[in-house]
């Protein structure tokens, strides 16, 4: 496996009257290449959870390992860790800061000892996955730009250290929607052309069907399901039980599935749903 948690355990502030057990013996694993989604309520610990992917917090108790490895044993580096497993946080348009978009791109190749002809292909390569044009982009302010350039920035910026795992903590939020269908188009895609390992922490149930091969649902700091997301959706109660909602869609196919109709309960997009009701709808009339 590529990541895996073991016991994974995370307390904040232990030992004082503030101390919150964030994580409670997590134990999960995730295979290279695998597009999965990790879902819980607000407060169910699906931050601390990722944190823990490339080393921004030490587990409080158990293991999180890299392809078998216990990232603080040894003699890990965490830097080149960081730049295998990139995680970009909520807001990332709140983590531009240099002058130009070329520099802000450049900014985690060039902290890797990159030559100046190796940076520009790093930038170029970087900017082309999320859709923009080097050279429309490069020498503009990344502040002047409109939020959804500025998501996509920030986005380009942690493909051009060419990392295998991204990490994408609730990185659409508040986004309109177009944006956000734009923004993870281009993710999906670069998960399918680059086998990229996509890790998508999100709110956003229709989204999150519609991409994810693999779902783990999380409720006070425990992992209490995991699965495909067909068969996640299918427990309406334990999902409403965490805080959450089943996606409309298979809300939609399971009340028919449950009113007796033979229908289809794993489609997750409108055309899919659509298609689905009208084969049923046609074997009615027969």
């Amino acid at each position: 496996m590529l990541i895996e948690a073991r016991d994974l355990s995370y307390t904040y502030m232990p030992g004082t009257p503030f101390q919150v057990d964030a994580l409670k013996k997590v134990n999960m694993s995730i295979a290279r290449g695998e597009f999965v989604g990790v879902i819980g309520e607000t407060g169910s610990g699906k931050s601390t959870l990722v944190q823990h992917f490339n080393g921004l917090l030490k587990p409080t108790g158990g293991e999180l390992l890299v392809e078998g490895k216990n990232i603080w044993e040894g003699n890990t580096n965490l830097r080149t860790l960081r730049s295998r497993v990139a995680l970009l946080f909520q807001y990332p348009e709140h983590q531009l800061f240099e002058e130009t978009v070329f520099k802000d791109v450049a900014f985690g190749p060039r902290n890797l000892g990159m030559s100046e002809a190796e940076l520009e292909q790093r930038v170029r390569f970087g900017l082309a996955s999320m859709g923009l044009d080097f050279d429309t982009y490069r020498e503009r302010s990344p502040f002047h730009l409109s939020g959804g350039e500025k998501r996509r920035v920030a986005m380009a910026g942690i493909m051009a250290m060419r990392p295998e795992v991204v990490v994408l903590d609730e990185p659409t939020a508040g986004m309109d929607p177009a944006g956000r269908l734009k923004f993870m188009e281009q993710v999906s895609r670069l998960h399918r052309e680059e086998n990229l390992t996509v890790i998508l922490v999100t709110h956003n149930m229709e989204e999150i069907a519609r991409l994810a091969e693999k779902l783990f649902v999380f409720y006070r700091g425990e992992l209490v399901m995991q699965g495909l997301p067909a068969e996640v959706f299918k427990s309406v109660d334990l999902i409403r039980e965490t805080g959450l909602e089943i996606p409309v869609l298979s809300d939609l196919l399971q009340q028919l599935l449950r009113k007796g109709k033979d229908i289809r309960t794993d489609l997750f997009t409108v055309p899919e749903v659509a298609e689905e009701i009208l084969r049923f709808s046609r074997e009615e009339w027969k």
